[in-house]
């Protein structure tokens, strides 16, 4: 301690207060991390059966049992929903309807890890292995050709399979997608270093609960991906956490992860030439305001399709369908009816 004369005060050293802050700080990330590890080994029990909403199904898909919401007249053409990182089918309920009202039989699917399918257990979680199970599910379902609409991450799967099997999709629609188009050896080698930082997998599943799924920083993160931050309510975010009871949530996000991380150039949507050489109808559906995949992504993608439409929603982000329920409602039900009178 030293003495102030003039106000006969002591005043701490600048170190101690600093010492102090850096241990609360500390205490606080420790407090953190073991809440994040006792809600993971006793929250995360239940199976998908038990957690799912009860209106869902599942459908054997490729290797894993996807589960799927239905909405719309069973006899309509099939539209497909695939959706982002961190969501699952519920996730579309502000606009399952707007898009049964077009015309359509609405099928929104959970990608494993996400939401209530069942996880491979090879831990297969790669684009293709993605869309064989989108593929699976068209051919389980002996419908076609659908539309396919691919949210974000799901944009990615979805166009894999458009590419894979283009006979099954008439329509591929891209909302916001993530493709990450890869044009150097250099782009593929900082894919397998990333991957490589969380391949321990005890560490990766410890680092996806502290910060991940620890429902702290749900919010935080919704917010992160989203120009309208006011839409994140309490309400909202608590449907994105619904799936996090599931036994093994953490850890398979983590396998999840390092595979997303780990995208080296391995699929054909992954390369400029698997756009140029799909012969379908493409309508890239894209938030204006979107810094997580910039609007000049859609532009670019354009340029490479045959037959592109690009649709701008102003004033909104990276998930316009929660950012702006009406805007994108409206936009999407146009786009689904004139694909459908252009293929009548």
């Amino acid at each position: 301690m030293t003495t102030d004369s003039k106000a006969g005060r002591r005043v701490r050293p600048w170190s101690i207060v600093a010492l102090r802050i850096l241990g609360i700080t500390l205490l606080g990330v420790l407090l953190v991390v073991m809440l994040s590890w006792v809600r993971m080994l006793w929250v995360e029990d239940r199976s998908p059966s038990q957690a799912a909403p009860t209106q869902g199904r599942w459908v054997r898909a490729h290797d894993v049992d996807l589960y799927v919401q239905e909405f719309g007249d069973p006899a309509a053409p099939l539209l497909i929903l695939t959706h982002g990182t961190g969501a699952w089918s519920g996730t579309w309920d502000q606009n399952v309807q707007a898009m049964a009202k077009a015309g359509y039989r609405v099928i929104a699917v959970d990608l494993p890890p996400f939401g209530f399918s069942t996880r491979p257990a090879m831990r297969d979680y790669s684009r293709s292995g993605q869309a064989r199970r989108i593929i699976g599910l068209i051919e389980a379902l002996k419908r076609g050709p659908v539309t396919l609409l691919g949210h974000s991450y799901g944009g990615g799967p979805a166009a894999e399979a458009a590419m894979m099997r283009p006979d099954l999709v008439g329509h591929l629609i891209l909302v916001d997608a993530a493709i990450g188009l890869r044009e150097s050896t250099e782009a593929m080698e900082r894919g397998g270093a990333v991957a490589g930082l969380i391949g321990i997998r005890p560490l990766r599943t410890a680092l996806i609960a502290t910060v991940g799924t620890q429902p702290l920083f749900s919010e935080f993160w919704l917010r992160k991906f989203v120009a309208r931050k006011e839409v994140v309510t309490s309400s909202r975010t608590a449907i994105y956490r619904k799936p996090f009871v599931l036994d093994g949530f953490t850890a398979g996000l983590g396998d999840w992860a390092v595979e997303f991380a780990g995208e080296s150039g391995a699929s054909l949507s992954e390369h400029p030439e698997g756009f140029r050489k799909l012969g379908m109808p493409v309508t890239l559906l894209w938030g204006a305001e979107d810094t997580i995949t910039p609007l000049s992504q859609a532009q670019m993608l354009g340029h490479l399709l045959q037959h592109p439409k690009l649709v701008i929603l102003p004033g909104v982000g990276h998930i316009p369908q929660i950012e702006d329920v009406t805007l994108f409602n409206e936009r999407i039900a146009e786009v689904l009816k004139h694909g459908q009178s252009a293929r009548r």
